[in-house]
């Protein structure tokens, strides 16, 4: 097959600004001038990144730069605001509930995931090298890439001789959360553990994944952390393929990055750029969650996300230095994440690759930071499903801002047209077609206005939860019938649920049959 490349009088790569995803249409003169595609994620990274205005107080250099010259997607969402589902649904282009995967069960043993191609294996099939590294999959699978590199790992963190444990420095009740999800500190915080029962100690940190102790002397003399590593592996990729005379090309490189996701562990100097004092707090408005029913859907019990938000609050003196204290470390997490994300592009520009190669950067879904009093991913409101998502084309090279809706399951569609791998991507009769639509489109200013983002979240006993995207509203229909509206033209924050206004009538059926329509007929 030939195809057309996109790229022909690529712009200079300018000021170390960071690639994004690189594009080319299925038309062309040979298989090696097909673009080479780097796509980078984050984990738990909700929109605090400095280029969408949407938080000042973030800092994050690199993506700054990068989406001067890149389409950036400022009404990007996920389609599952957890994990698992996210991943398993953005690689296999494939939504949860067509698929059935909502949860954290391995998606290899979900019939229908396991029957179609993820992205790896289509681009495989059509003359791609690939590579990953890092926390992509939330249960990566070997055989679906060429090589792997680093498995994911979400260390350091404190162990008392027996078992992982909640870091002295945080306080009760929310250490008591787990360590995993409630610790921040510091990495010159060494944690000092009483040992427990026979136990002999161990006081530092530790590292799951690889059963051995993190040394750390000081920032000079310290381990490295596992997103420093990753960061790594990808960069002697890079080094190694372009050293390689006989290697052409073309490539896919998949990098996945564990923070800002918990325990929000990085070096000194990141916390250092938000000292608490001049942190400012989002948009927060007291009893918010007042009119919205997540609750009375998430039976049994309370939502993990209110339980961390009450001992947050319980911990510490006042909400105010409850909520500061959290963000602080939230934020270093970013800026320590935007760091590596620099360090690869760098290496990218070193190389023969840079006018060549697309880097996609997004996140698997948004985290909810004390809105409508909840502190945790998991949910249906703008804070959870909305991500960033830029795309840098070099053959654009200036910033176009994206307004209208899309979401993670068009990335799928987005890599095929890019790289010509446009056929069907079943196994067998098992699998399913993939959901979802090419934004290559309006990275070149066709829109649609018909766009949407639909995403779920698992139900216990009331069937499962859905919310309905577009560019101006969001619509939230639970399990159990309740509804939640939201104006965006007026209500950025969602603060306000329109859904039992009679003004509002009109727009909420609307919406309420696109919604049944798609979850009926799958999406896109």
């Amino acid at each position: 097959m030939m195809f057309t490349v996109l790229f022909q009088g690529i712009r200079k790569w300018m000021g170390g600004i960071f690639v994004l995803l690189v594009s080319c249409s299925p038309v062309a003169t040979g298989q090696q001038e097909r673009p080479n595609i780097i796509f980078i994620m984050a984990d738990d990274l909700n929109d605090f990144v400095r280029f969408t205005d949407t938080y000042k107080m973030a800092r994050t250099p690199n993506l700054d730069r990068l989406a001067a010259q890149s389409s950036v997607f400022v009404n990007a969402h996920s389609n599952a605001p957890v994990c698992a589902p996210s991943r398993a649904s953005l690689f296999t282009g494939i939504y949860p509930h067509r698929s059935g995967k909502y949860g954290f069960t391995n998606w290899r043993k979900n019939e229908v995931l396991s029957n179609s191609k993820t992205i790896m294996e289509q681009l495989r099939d059509h003359g791609y090298t690939t590579a990953g590294v890092g926390k992509l999959m939330h249960s990566p699978w070997k055989p679906a890439w060429d090589e792997y590199g680093l498995k994911q790992d979400y260390t350091p963190i404190a162990f008392d001789g027996t078992k992982k444990v909640g870091h002295p420095s945080v306080p009760e009740p929310f250490r008591n959360l787990g360590p995993l999800d409630a610790t921040f500190a510091p990495l010159s915080d060494v944690p000092i553990v009483e040992p427990r029962g026979d136990a002999s100690g161990h006081e530092g940190w530790y590292s799951f994944p690889y059963q051995r102790t993190f040394r750390y002397v000081n920032e000079d003399d310290r381990d490295l952390l596992p997103d420093e590593k990753t960061a790594d592996w990808a960069m002697q990729k890079l080094v190694q393929w372009n050293g390689d005379v006989d290697f052409k090309g073309p490539f896919f490189l998949g990098v996945g990055f564990i923070r800002p996701h918990t325990p929000l562990v990085v070096p000194d100097r990141f916390f250092d750029m938000f000292p608490i004092s001049g942190i400012e707090l989002p948009h927060l408005l007291d009893g918010d969650e007042s009119d919205c029913y997540f609750e009375e859907n998430h039976l049994p019990g309370e939502s993990k996300g209110r339980k961390h938000y009450k001992a947050l609050m319980a911990s510490f003196d006042n909400d105010e230095l409850a909520l500061k204290t959290y963000l602080q470390a939230y934020l270093a997490s970013i800026a320590f994440m935007d760091e590596q994300v620099g360090r690869i592009i760098g290496k990218l520009n070193d190389t023969r690759f840079k006018d060549n190669t697309i880097v996609v950067f997004t996140s698997d879904h948004g985290y909810t930071l004390g809105e409508k009093g909840y502190l945790f991913k998991n949910n249906l409101w703008e804070s959870a499903t909305k991500v960033p998502l830029l795309i840098y084309d070099p053959n654009i090279g200036k910033r176009h801002t994206i307004e209208e809706a899309v979401s993670l399951i068009d990335l799928y569609p987005t890599f095929c047209e890019y790289s010509g791998a446009m056929a069907d991507n079943r196994k067998n009769g098992k699998g399913k077609r993939t959901d979802g639509r090419s934004l290559v489109p309006l990275t070149h200013g066709k829109r649609t206005k018909d766009g949407y983002a639909l995403t779920v979240v698992a139900g216990e006993n009331q069937g499962h939860h859905f919310s309905l995207r577009t560019d101006q509203w969001r619509y939230i229909l639970y399990g159990n019938g309740r509804e939640e509206l939201y104006d965006h033209a007026v209500d950025p924050w969602e603060e306000w649920n329109k859904a039992e206004s009679g003004e509002y009538r009109t727009i909420r059926e609307k919406l309420h049959k696109k919604l049944r329509g798609l979850i009926e007929a799958g999406g896109h």
